[in-house]
């Protein structure tokens, strides 16, 4: 950005940095309401927006169940296993066929 670019854009975020102060003070020394859903005539017609309110459920009259605690198994020792014969070795077919 050149010179002129940066004080245009500074000159322009000061005047509205301003302007925003100006309706700040403004709203605030006027002392009225700005925004009101009721009107301050005494003859306008004034609506009352009744929203319903909640409520607790009713309590009831069975007891909560509490939960009981499960019996934990008991741990019990692994069988060890037993020695066994050692296997023989058997006959098997070879590959070549004999004639």
């Amino acid at each position: 950005m050149d010179d002129r670019k940066k004080t245009l854009a500074a000159i322009t975020l000061i005047i509205g940095f301003l302007v925003l102060v100006a309706i700040i003070v403004g709203v605030l020394v006027s002392g009225r309401k700005t925004v009101s859903p009721v009107p301050e005539d005494e003859n306008a017609i004034k609506i009352i927006f009744v929203t319903p309110t909640p409520t607790e459920p009713p309590a009831s009259p069975t007891p909560t169940i509490k939960p009981t605690a499960t019996p934990k198994p008991k741990a019990t020792a692994t069988p060890t296993p037993k020695a066994t014969a050692t296997p023989t070795p058997t006959a098997t077919s070879s590959a070549t066929p004999t004639p």
